[in-house]
């Protein structure tokens, strides 16, 4: 047993892997189930161990800030797969955390400087934000998360807590907050009723497309397959939902990648901005996330625990 095996080695004994004709079968249009999680777990290691391995990939290599195309493709297909998203991969951007991305993506010109880039440079500039009328600032629902504040706090972003209407963040109050961002997660719409959140969708799409400083932060952390229930960003015929998700949420918190699919100029902004810079998350790394996801084991593991899932979303309405 390798290094990176033993890192993913639980007490019980792993499952011993498919054998050639499971494999075909593995990545098919039906593949098999995974049934626990040392199967995921278990083809996870050998997705790193095939690629430290083998003599076609340098595993020394630095990607381009955005990340490998390869990789940025396959979180494409992803997320039209389970989520019903069409992403362009040129659109996506790769990160080493969910924290540090979204710090880097908050340092974009269009989301400090809301009415457009300033021209002075420091007390000029602050003065010349301030008589514009239009400072960045972002809104949450009453309970959010304390983390998730400070990192707008970090960035020099004002916050603003609004109340809470039907369980999601009250539309008349978002009217009248005069933010420029609207942060927003699946725990705000869990135990929200279908015809209730389509109608408060398609409001905040509306307050985001009002104004072309205003963009929506949809944060996906759930492992729900949400194909049928349209996310912000998949009714995003404006462009101005910022969409991130991570495999910390989708496998478990000791993987860091994570990835946001953005509005076309905010990528333009990243990418001019960190385009010196290579990419935070190592080329192993994504490597063989991306081998992961082609080989279908992600799918895998996320349809094997759906029954699991659904029945702790029954008893939290239960408890609701």
């Amino acid at each position: 047993m390798n290094d990176i095996e033993k890192l993913f080695q639980h007490d019980s004994d792993l499952i011993t892997p498919p054998s050639a004709a499971e494999e075909m079968n593995f990545t098919s249009e039906n593949p098999q189930i995974i049934p626990n999680a040392e199967y995921f777990e278990k083809y996870l290691a050998n997705c790193y161990n095939e690629i430290l391995t083998s003599e076609e990939f340098d595993i020394n290599q630095t990607s381009e800030s955005s990340g490998s195309l390869e990789f940025r493709k396959a979180l494409a297909t992803f997320m039209q797969r389970f989520h019903g998203i069409d992403a362009n991969p040129d659109r996506i951007v790769v990160g080493a955390g969910i924290q540090s991305l979204l710090t880097r993506i908050l340092r974009q010109a269009s989301i400090v400087h809301p009415e457009g880039t300033n021209n002075q440079d420091g007390l000029l500039s602050r003065a010349e934000q301030i008589a514009s009328g239009v400072r960045p600032m972002v809104v949450f629902g009453e309970d959010e998360d304390d983390q998730v504040r400070k990192l707008f706090i970090n960035t020099k972003i004002k916050i603003k807590d609004i109340p809470v209407d039907k369980q999601l963040v009250s539309y008349d109050s978002l009217l009248s907050s005069g933010a420029t961002l609207l942060y927003i997660t699946p725990k705000e719409t869990c135990g929200v009723s279908e015809e209730i959140l389509n109608e408060r969708r398609h409001e905040f799409l509306s307050w985001a497309k009002a104004m072309p400083y205003r963009f929506i932060i949809e944060y996906d952390c759930t492992k729900k397959i949400t194909t049928k229930t349209p996310s912000f960003k998949k009714e995003d015929t404006n462009d101005n939902v910022i969409y991130l998700n991570s495999f910390s949420s989708l496998l478990c918190k000791g993987i860091s990648a994570s990835w946001a699919l953005l509005p076309e100029k905010l990528y333009n902004e990243y990418t001019e901005m960190y385009k010196n810079f290579p990419c935070p998350l190592s080329y192993l790394e994504q490597a063989a996330l991306t081998m992961f996801m082609e080989k279908r084991y992600l799918d895998n593991y996320l349809e094997t625990i759906q029954p699991s899932l659904a029945e702790e979303e029954q008893e939290d309405e239960l408890a609701f």
